[in-house]
């Protein structure tokens, strides 16, 4: 009876510790998974920059996604869910970034957008170029 006592206590706590890693690795998956829709919707507003040859405003924030054609009457060509349906928080050093008509960003410049879920986080920063970079 001693020895079944040690066994159960044993496979318990290897149990445990199994459990807790696996609520780290659904952070990291969420968050990754934000970070990588951010990314994407980033690359495909500058793209319709380019592609529209206008100024693009792109609204980033914790609910939603949006980019808009800037002009005498602003139109909206791209929106999405934000990282918060994934539960990741997002924190942005500029909540607004634009992207000029050439694919070049416009005061954008070391913009720096956090994603985090529990303990697990990932960044992206625009460069003056307008250029994004994942951080993990």
């Amino acid at each position: 009876m001693a020895e079944v006592l040690i066994v159960l206590a044993i496979v318990s706590l290897v149990a445990t510790l199994a459990a807790a890693r696996t609520l780290g690795w659904n952070d990291r998956l969420a968050v990754r998974r934000a970070a990588a829709e951010v990314w994407s919707f980033y690359g495909r507003a500058r793209y319709g920059a380019v592609l529209g040859t206008a100024q693009v405003r792109i609204e980033v924030s914790g609910d939603s996604l949006r980019a808009v054609y800037e002009g005498a009457a602003d139109s909206v060509f791209l929106a999405q869910p934000g990282p918060s349906r994934h539960g990741v928080e997002l924190t942005a050093s500029r909540p607004v970034l634009r992207v000029a008509a050439n694919g070049f960003g416009r005061g954008a410049s070391n913009t720096k957008l956090i994603l985090r879920r529990g303990e697990a986080a990932e960044s992206l920063t625009v460069s003056r170029l307008g250029r994004m970079k994942r951080w993990r």
